[in-house]
């Protein structure tokens, strides 16, 4: 497949949403030139028992990172930022997942890259878009595509299910990297043909907005919602030891019965403090149970035992807002009628109105430059039927002998 070939990509990128994007553009053809650091390899590489041993990356490393080339550059130092600005010098897209304090920090932001190679797209993948309070907030499939962006309670409301499940992460990836990827091509055919280089943007929520669109219209105009109902979080399946599931990677039920998604992925010290702080259990952080990773992991039933006691004294709205600023990953489970005022959807214009009827409706989930339009109308039946038979040459009396006959309507 060589549709894409002579196009340069440099991808600084990490997990799975932003890098299946580069490997689309690569399957496509595209030379995608993967950067890692010499010593921070992309994590994916080592999920389900992967290994930096030629050929033995893990399997969804392989599939996301399809057709790329490889190379360590540790970013950190001036000389690994100078070969890579010699990469970008001749590229046609630099494509990140990298969250703007880090691009900052790392020299690699837009106008860092546009003082190299005026002419690049640059394309910035994010849990949430680059605008609104929770820009800078770290995002993932299950949390910001899948939960926030309210799939997993459509699933829920879909089977009649009382708690969300956690077993769809990966669809919210591939699919919004897809899409991604579709956007940075129409920036490319813009430049192609004159225009100027673009700054693309995707995020999983901007991308799960808009698959879900047909089930926002319909709750938004004729739904109703049954009142939710108090929950029992499901069983282990059997033979699995409580420490294999971990109670800061999970879903907790709120006294009005809603959910919180926590997904504190790297298990970090200062996440738990934090989040110990902010939910009002501070004492938690000394109990030796739960003092480090080890601990936390070896005790994860009792920990979940005492986070699900605890959600269940405050409501929804209570923990969202005491979460708003937790370092760690978390998202609410929404509703989908609840994406047209999420800060995060107002804030980059995720769902817009449409029409004379001001339907609400989900833009497609890329901007370019910081705008992703307003949705048109869609047109009236046989609405421009004289317009388009007059651009084929056609005189009104041509027209009128070709409607009376049914050829047009």
């Amino acid at each position: 497949m060589d549709v894409l070939k002579g196009i340069k990509v440099i991808d600084v990128t990490a997990y799975a949403f932003v890098p299946s994007a580069g490997g689309v553009l690569g399957h496509w053809g595209a030379e995608v030139i993967k950067v890692e650091g010499p010593r921070a390899p992309d994590p994916m590489r080592l999920l389900h028992n992967g290994s930096l041993e030629p050929g033995k990356a893990g399997p969804h490393f392989k599939h996301y990172s399809r057709g790329k080339k490889s190379i360590g550059l540790d970013l950190s130092t001036d000389q690994g930022r100078d070969l890579l600005y010699r990469l970008v010098a001749d590229a046609d897209v630099f494509l990140t997942s990298y969250l703007a304090p880090t691009r900052r920090k790392l020299k690699i932001d837009v106008e860092d890259i546009r003082k190299v190679n005026p002419r690049i797209v640059y394309a910035r993948g994010s849990g949430h878009g680059p605008k609104g309070p929770d820009a800078d907030r770290p995002g993932y499939d299950a949390i910001s595509w899948w939960s926030r962006g309210s799939l997993n309670q459509s699933a829920m409301d879909l089977v009649g299910a009382d708690w969300p499940t956690t077993q769809m992460v990966g669809h919210g990836d591939g699919m919004s990297g897809l899409v991604f990827a579709g956007g940075i091509c129409a920036a490319l055919l813009s430049r192609e043909r004159g225009g100027e280089p673009l700054v693309v943007d995707s995020s999983l929520l901007g991308t799960a907005a808009w698959f879900n669109g047909i089930y926002m219209i319909d709750a938004l105009t004729h739904g109703t919602r049954r009142a939710p109902k108090r929950a029992e979080r499901p069983p282990l399946p059997e033979g699995v030891p409580s420490h294999f599931i971990s109670a800061l990677i999970s879903i907790y039920q709120t006294s009005d019965n809603r959910f919180i998604y926590l997904l504190f992925l790297a298990n970090d010290d200062r996440d738990y403090v934090d989040l110990c702080q902010r939910i009002g259990l501070a004492e938690l952080a000394d109990d030796p149970r739960f003092a480090s990773a080890k601990e936390r992991t070896a005790n994860s039933g009792d920990l979940m035992a005492i986070l699900d006691a605890h959600f269940r004294t405050r409501s929804f709205a209570d923990w969202k807002a005491a979460l708003a600023e937790a370092r760690g990953a978390w998202a609410p489970v929404q509703y989908v009628e609840e994406l047209p005022d999420d800060p995060q959807v107002l804030a980059n214009g995720y769902v817009r109105p449409s029409g004379p009827d001001k339907l609400l409706m989900p833009a497609p989930a890329i901007q370019f430059d910081g705008e992703a339009g307003d949705p048109p109308r869609a047109p009236d039946f046989c609405e421009h039927t004289d317009e388009l038979l007059a651009g084929l040459g056609c005189d009104p009396a041509e027209v009128a002998r070709l409607r009376e006959s049914g050829v047009v309507a």
